[in-house]
């Protein structure tokens, strides 16, 4: 039993070896550089990305917090440059960005939650004292909340979430 082993092994290698290099002779077996154009964009893109990401939308006018695809698409095509969607998001894969939701922060100035409950009776009592017959209603599982919305996203890989 054991010598059939060994032997079953030493053919294995024997047809590995052989294998190799048949391989190594066959042309059509090479492999090769794939096809398709090169990246132009994605190189230029790099280069301005690491400088755009380093600081934040609002220093070029935009409102959102942090960045997004579509942001930098927008800011790409002020620039001149169109790029698609898969383009932006390979370069900043290679830069080692990740897609992530920011931090739940409220901002600063956000009016509390009695602020807001005094601000909306106020409305309502508006609204009652100006149409006696007024109807308010809230559709599609509207609400009032304190909780801010979160979006997503990108961030160098390690950092922490702003």
């Amino acid at each position: 039993m054991f010598g059939e082993a060994v032997l079953l092994n030493l053919y294995f290698r024997l047809l590995r070896g052989h294998f190799c290099t048949l391989i190594n002779r066959i042309k059509g077996l090479e492999s090769r550089k794939q096809p398709g154009r090169p990246a132009v964009k994605a190189i230029i893109l790099e280069s301005d990305l690491e400088l755009l990401l380093s600081k934040q939308p609002k220093d070029y006018g935009y409102q959102e917090a942090g960045w997004q695809i579509n942001l930098l698409r927008n800011y790409f095509a002020r620039q001149g440059c169109h790029v698609c969607e898969n383009t932006l998001v390979k370069a900043l894969k290679k830069l080692g960005y990740v897609y992530k939701r920011f931090s739940k922060t409220t901002p600063r100035n956000a009016p509390s939650a009695a602020e807001k409950a005094k601000a909306v009776k106020k409305l309502v009592d508006r609204i009652n004292k100006e149409e006696s017959n007024a109807e308010i209603f809230f559709a599609d599982e509207s609400h009032f909340s304190n909780q801010p919305y979160v979006n997503r996203g990108w961030f160098k890989r390690g950092e922490k979430k702003r």
